[in-house]
């Protein structure tokens, strides 16, 4: 069993789905070298937003599957995989630090995984 440090921000299983029409998530996608893939401006009343998703969020999983070492496109593919809904491991560029540090991977085996999905009344 992994040990978790005292006081790290738990990552986050965040559940983006469109309603009612929606076309986009409402966030953009970012890569950089050395830093992987993470969420760029998060849309106000996106599904991105009430999904749980936050500006500058590093991601480490899309749709159940880890995205570590995956190109930007692939991402792309994992994210769209499903056009209405897509469920995204993310943490806080200082949670990540703290993980790292730690030699602790961020997975989707964490036990401290909090799952965001807001429900929206239609």
């Amino acid at each position: 069993m992994v040990k978790i440090p005292s006081g790290a921000v738990p990552p986050r299983l965040c559940v983006i789905e469109k309603l009612n029409g929606e076309t986009e998530y409402g966030y953009n996608l970012h890569a950089e070298k050395g830093r992987g893939q993470f969420v760029g401006i998060v849309d106000a009343n996106s599904p991105a937003e009430r999904g749980g998703l936050i500006t500058g969020d590093r991601i480490f999983a899309v749709n159940g599957h880890s995205i570590i070492g995956e190109n930007h496109k692939k991402v792309v593919e994992r994210i769209k995989a499903n056009p209405n809904r897509c469920e995204m491991l993310v943490i806080s560029e200082e949670g990540a630090k703290l993980y790292q540090e730690h030699n602790i991977p961020i997975t989707l085996d964490l036990p401290n995984v909090e799952r965001v999905s807001q429900k929206v009344s239609v």
